[in-house]
């Protein structure tokens, strides 16, 4: 969603209070946790491995009502006592619409998201424009042809950042504009340096703070490692294992799905199906490839993806010595084909599943002591208005909590206002003196259609929180007012608010069209 460079600027100013969670009773905090989302608890003197397996039969469909007794799990060929069994079966979609309505946007849909999430990944790094073309063709005979109701996200990869195009709705004309404005468009300059590896750990990146089960439809040209022509690739296996434990612990399958169709077989192209069929294995997908048929994959894929059974166990006598652990199912009866992760390094690390809150003592910058609780990341659910500055809507807003330095306006801009409401409970309030006060900070960055950085504007804020209004009003968000110039064009906006002293953040993604400035004028300014 944001390239190296934005991640950075977001994680410098997030990362004092990044291990740390604020102190909040578990019926807050079960109260967050979206509908039809299972948890498991994990603890970390051993190892628990968790696998989503995917069952179908000799004509790709889900099968469905298998007992756990017909499940047979082997680590490193030793059979394994299962610890939990579940099987998840197509749940009617609930339809979803935008979070955005009148320039307002929010990420309240973390708090309603359905049970397994699907991704369109559109990565035209490697999709020169004939193919381009057909997969926006197969994409819109897909969803004009789809009944709504079925949430989907489209995720673009158009150079060195993979950014949101449309968020998580059933609307189908928002996802059909969504489309449109990806594809077709140039693939980028340089695009042999840009890599599969740093594609899906953006992708983790972008997906961390939804629950449960990612399903990433990968439309892509083939893997970018061979694109070097008589270049040996070079593989970081430290980094890999990494990326793999790491889409693991966020539930995260991949679906490479090679969108020139039906193309000739020569060493490089089977060298590229290689490398899509090693990322669905790493990750529990599967990989499409030799097909002209992208509408039907994805209407497949998007019918039986959340159908599975999900299976924990924890390896007899596992020693933490960095040797890869393979992970071998089977299921008594028919002959199935079953897709799951092949396996695991034994190297320390462990799912973090949804703990109960334990308390721990933080020391800040002034020698104050604050205790706060050990939470799974919870994202802070905020709203932000986003307008022109010169939009007439902008008297409408309600009452700031303050507002920051405007910044020098620049020729060829458009001034935006960026009007956040973050609740009050969503931040860690403390009483210094006998003033009650918060320490959060916000951050807004601007990317361009290839996913570069254009505008980022991050603060750090301590605020006063009037003790007779916090009485009167206790619902009551606080409130802050950013101005940002951005060029013409179709703009990407990243939004994020954080807890200086709990480490808690949240984030929305805003695609934005920016309208020309007026003649002769730089920057509008909002006094």
């Amino acid at each position: 969603m944001i390239p190296r460079s934005s991640r950075l600027v977001l994680a410098l100013v997030l990362w004092p209070g990044a291990h740390f969670h604020p102190a909040q009773s578990q019926e807050q905090s079960a109260a967050q946790t979206p509908p039809d989302q299972s948890t498991y608890l994990f603890h970390t003197d051993t190892r628990v491995v968790l696998t989503d397996v995917t069952v179908t039969n000799a004509n790709g469909d889900p099968v469905h009502g298998l007992p756990q007794s017909v499940f047979h799990i082997f680590d490193n060929k030793e059979p394994q006592v299962l610890a939990s069994f579940e099987e998840h079966s197509r749940i009617r979609a609930v339809p979803m619409q935008s979070a955005s309505t009148d320039g307002v946007y929010s990420n309240d849909y973390l708090l309603h998201l359905p049970a397994v999430l699907n991704i369109v990944l559109i990565d035209i790094v490697n999709i020169d424009m004939p193919d381009q073309m057909y997969l926006n063709y197969e994409l819109t005979r897909f969803l004009n042809e789809q009944p709504e109701g079925q949430p989907i996200a489209i995720f673009l990869r158009a150079g060195s950042g993979v950014f949101l195009v449309q968020n998580f709705t059933s609307d189908r004309k928002l996802l059909l504009d969504a489309v449109h404005k990806a594809i077709p468009r140039f693939p980028p300059h340089g695009r042999e340096y840009l890599t599969d590896f740093d594609t899906l750990h953006q992708m983790v990146f972008s997906l961390k703070q939804l629950p449960g089960r990612k399903n990433v439809l990968w439309f892509s040209g083939g893997s970018t490692r061979f694109l070097i022509m008589d270049a040996i690739p070079v593989e970081n296996d430290a980094a890999w294992r990494d990326l793999y434990d790491q889409l693991d612990q966020e539930r995260i399958a991949v679906y490479p799905i090679d969108a020139r169709g039906l193309i000739f077989p020569d060493t490089t192209v089977a060298e590229q199906h290689m490398a899509m069929d090693s990322v669905a294995q790493g990750t529990g997908g599967q990989a499409f490839y030799s097909s002209n048929g992208l509408q039907e994959i994805t209407e497949h894929l998007l019918e039986s993806d959340d159908s599975f059974y999900t299976l924990t166990y924890s390896p007899r006598n596992l020693r933490f010595d960095n040797k890869w652990h393979q992970v071998r199912i089977a299921v008594d009866g028919a002959s199935y084909r079953l897709s799951y992760r092949s396996g695991y390094f034994a190297d320390g690390s462990v799912r973090e599943g949804d703990q109960t809150t334990r308390p721990r003592t933080r020391l800040l910058a002034n020698g104050e002591k604050l205790e706060v609780s050990e939470l799974r990341d919870r994202p802070i659910i905020f709203r932000a208005s986003v307008l022109p500055a010169s939009d007439p809507a902008v008297a409408n807003l309600d009452r700031t909590s303050g507002s920051l330095p405007l910044p020098e306006p620049k020729k060829g801009s458009v001034r935006f206002l960026i009007h956040y409401m973050v609740p009050i409970d969503a931040l860690t309030m403390r009483t210094v003196d006998g003033q009650h006060k918060v320490m959060w900070g916000i951050a807004a960055i601007g990317l361009n259609g290839d996913g570069s950085t254009v505008e980022h504007k991050a603060y750090q804020l301590t605020m006063t929180l009037p003790k007779d209004v916090l009485d009167r009003s206790p619902e009551l968000p606080v409130t802050m007012d950013q101005q940002i110039d951005l060029p013409k064009d179709d703009r990407f906006l990243h939004l994020g608010v954080w807890d200086a002293v709990s480490g808690r953040f949240g984030t929305i993604d805003i695609p934005l069209e920016v309208p020309p400035p007026d003649k002769g004028q730089g920057a509008t300014s909002q006094n």
